[in-house]
């Protein structure tokens, strides 16, 4: 039995016996016991902010084409992980690459007390993980223990253009092999070019050695990858040549700039392994001068933004629209892009709540010659679905499983769950002989779910909140199609309550299907919802805005394409509770809650009339 089998096998022994926190402990303390054994094989550590996996992934490609070894399998980085490939090591392979993780300070420290590497190729330093450090100082910093690790006899690769990298030198007493487009750049890359339809190609250049390479990978931004990988080479004693001529035949990584060429001539570029917000600028550079027919970008959640996280992505929906023929966000934070719209620019706009209606929506516009790049994070997003769906029955519209594993390699792809798709959503409306709306009748939707056993719980607020102005009013229910209306006046201004027959997720096909009944426009009208992030019992108005990740107003914006909707929202949070969110907004209040409840749906109907008799107001209360 061999060394992987027997870890396979202990592995298994271990979970059964004491689960999987402790099984990680102590295969961290056997490959602390395996490690000094291994003295042949060459030890390299890759380390930075991005391009870690590539790096590894071509510096493994190369060195296979002669020698033999291990290296971590896809962005398993994490010291665990790390532990896991030194038992795969076998005494007589070669080599052992790992990236390395450092997602947290001090990190990376006890891992490179496991691996003690004797190469440490760092790529870029940027904003991954700012949550975290809070500045691109406080991450080189944790990432140069890479470098001042490495023994004397060692070799430190460092990106030479990367300033925060270049500075690292001076915590080395290993050789150092400095590597970019710098002059003075021990390994240099000159005559760099990578506009799509062609790869990334450059002229490798070493003291007086010239060497062309031309690689897979899409996009200039993988230059920091290319050349640490062949400084890595080079200090595991291979050729230039040698290098550049193993490179050129490994493939793109799945999910990071990969091009997927489907069989009526539509590309999908997927960078959807993770979205660090720093790094759509480069995505969208390699857009921008991309020679395609169209050119679509689906972007979804994205990450490491810092604060403002609503500026920012108003801004990247700003910077999308300078180079996208189509721009679509999807996620929970795609509604808060609509204002970022450009006039006249509605078909070329579009936002998702789901990635299932993305897809419907991307495979029904999809042209044969359009480039279409998918950029998000894989847990959130599981973008990869619009590729999968084209042509073919996908049954997995999952957006909470929060799994990293790859959707085609999932075990579950073919269980259905998720939304419905846009076909079998809220049925139309049936034509009624209910006139149409005055053009400034004032039409107030109270979100709920129809169904009685939702009754009286925090998610049905609105609905009880119309109720209460119908009660008020004297105003009599009616039915049209899969909706309740009420119509009559407050103070001489005319208004019509509704509550839409469907649940909450679905409330905006239905509202939209009535607005072409009763010819109303989003202006019109005022949504009433419940709110998880203000306290129970407060009334707070909105203008306009993003769904803030109510679910029910999310799927209002997103029927209609528009933020031009006013709110009235009810505060239900519970501050001092840890709070199941589905479960808590889908049952009954307690008798204390009910009594504060009850004030602030009285409060919220009378603010409510307020802004029906006085449109104009929107400041919040």
């Amino acid at each position: 039995m061999d060394l992987a089998a027997v870890r396979d096998a202990l592995a298994w022994r271990l979970r059964r016996w004491v689960g999987d926190a402790r099984v990680a402990r102590t295969l961290v303390r056997i490959a602390h016991r395996w490690r000094p054994l291994l003295d042949k094989p060459a030890f390299v550590a890759i380390a930075g902010s991005a391009g870690k996996t590539t790096t590894k992934e071509l510096l493994i490609g190369m060195l296979a084409t002669r020698r033999r070894g291990q290296g971590n399998p896809a962005s398993l980085n994490a010291l665990p992980e790390v532990a896991k490939t030194i038992l795969r090591v076998r005494p007589a392979d070669d080599y052992c690459v790992a990236e390395l993780d450092e997602k947290r300070p001090g990190e990376l420290g006890e891992t490179l007390g496991l691996l003690r590497p004797g190469v440490g190729i760092v790529t870029v330093i940027g904003d991954d993980h700012w949550s975290a450090y809070g500045s691109r100082e406080a991450i080189g910093s944790e990432i140069s223990r890479l470098v001042s690790s490495l023994p004397a006899s060692g070799t430190a690769v460092l990106n030479a253009d990367d300033p925060l990298v270049r500075a690292m030198a001076a915590k080395c007493t290993a050789k150092i092999i400095r590597y970019g487009t710098s002059a003075d750049a021990d390994l240099r890359a000159e005559e760099v070019s990578a506009v799509w339809p062609e790869r990334l190609r450059m002229t490798l250049v070493r003291g007086g050695e010239r060497v062309t390479l031309r690689t897979q990978l899409c996009g200039s931004h993988w230059l920091p990858s290319v050349l640490g990988a062949v400084g890595g080479g080079l200090a595991l004693g291979m050729s230039l040549q040698d290098c550049a001529g193993a490179i050129a035949s490994v493939a793109p990584f799945e999910g990071r700039m990969q091009p997927v060429t489907t069989t009526d001539g539509i590309t999908f570029i997927r960078d959807d392994h993770k979205a660090p917000l720093w790094t759509v600028a480069a995505s969208l550079e390699f857009m921008k001068s991309a020679r395609a027919k169209r050119k679509i970008v689906v972007i979804g959640t994205l990450s490491d933004y810092g604060t403002s996280i609503e500026k920012k992505y108003l801004r990247t929906a700003t910077r999308v629209q300078e180079v996208a023929d189509i721009t679509i966000f999807v996620g929970p934070w795609a509604t808060h892009v609509l204002k970022a719209r450009k006039p006249g620019a509605k078909d070329s706009f579009r936002v998702f709540d789901h990635v299932r209606h993305a897809a419907e929506y991307v495979n029904a516009v999809a042209l044969p010659g359009d480039l279409i790049l998918l950029k998000g994070t894989n847990p959130q997003d599981h973008l990869v679905r619009i590729v999968l769906s084209r042509g073919a029955h996908w049954a997995c519209w999952r957006d909470d499983c929060n799994r990293y594993v790859l959707c085609n390699a999932c075990g579950d792809r073919d269980r259905p769950a998720g939304p419905p798709s846009s076909s079998e959503k809220a049925s139309p409306v049936a034509p009624a002989a209910t006139p149409v709306l005055e053009p400034d009748e004032q039409v107030i939707v109270g979100l709920g779910n129809p169904e009685a056993r939702y009754a009286g719980t925090p998610h049905n607020t609105g609905y009880e909140v119309v109720d209460r102005i119908a009660v008020s009013l004297r105003l009599t229910w009616e039915s049209v199609g899969r909706a309740r209306i009420a119509r009559g006046a407050s103070n001489g201004r005319r208004l019509c309550l509704v509550k839409i027959e469907a649940p909450m997720n679905l409330t905006g096909q239905g509202l939209l299907e009535l607005s072409r009944v009763l010819s109303f426009r989003p202006e019109q009208c005022i949504l009433i919802c419940d709110d998880l992030e203000l306290p129970l019992g407060s009334v707070r108005t909105r203008p306009r805005g993003g769904a803030g990740g109510h679910r029910g107003i999310a799927s209002v914006l997103v029927a209609f394409q528009t933020e031009a909707f006013r709110r009235v929202k009810v505060g239900v949070g519970q501050a001092d509770a840890k709070l199941n969110r589905v479960e808590y907004v889908l049952t009954s209040f307690d008798a204390e809650s009910r009594a504060a409840m009850d004030i602030a749906i009285s409060a919220a109907a009378d603010r409510t009339l307020e802004m029906v008799e006085h449109p104009s107001v929107s400041e919040a209360h």
